[in-house]
């Protein structure tokens, strides 16, 4: 389909000058023992062993780090209910409680003038143009403008 063949080629090389090895060379290489599947199976007995051995050494780092902190909390007392009583943190959390109140009251008086303010029958009506025609929402544009200016009263 492509450009390109499917298949690899190989490609031989030969040399335009005879080439000779000497018959020592020769009997050096064959007399080697290790072959290309033995000397795979050294590397990776090496690189096992070199991982192995990182492991153990990661092991005995982090059992010593745990023994340490397993020692330090044992030896700390535990903290009573008179420790975590602190003047300061008690004056904390009562701030945080009238903040809290603060908060949930000033909610509650927008959540009153919201429904007071009656935003809610325009918010209804665009709803309500909007599920009509879904597919139009320029339709529904005075709708929008309408809750929108109520929404700016109200914020405003």
């Amino acid at each position: 389909m492509g450009a390109s063949e499917s298949k690899p080629t190989t490609r031989t090389f030969v040399p335009e000058v005879p080439v000779q090895f000497s018959q020592d060379l020769i009997e050096v290489l064959e007399d080697i023992p290790q072959s290309d599947f033995t000397r795979l199976q050294d590397n990776a007995l090496k690189l096992e062993s070199s991982v192995a051995s990182e492991l153990d050494k990661i092991k005995s780092e982090a059992h010593a780090i745990l023994s340490e902190s397993w020692s330090a909390a044992v030896s700390v007392p535990p903290a009573g209910p008179e420790s975590l009583a602190s003047p300061a943190l008690l004056s904390d959390i009562e701030t945080f409680k009238k903040h809290l109140v603060e908060r949930q009251q000033l909610l509650e008086k927008r959540a009153e003038e919201s429904k007071k303010s009656g935003y809610e029958t325009p918010r209804e009506k665009l709803i309500d143009c909007l599920g009509k025609n879904g597919r139009r929402p320029l339709v529904c544009l005075e709708e929008f403008n309408a809750f929108k200016e109520k929404l700016d009263s109200i914020i405003a």
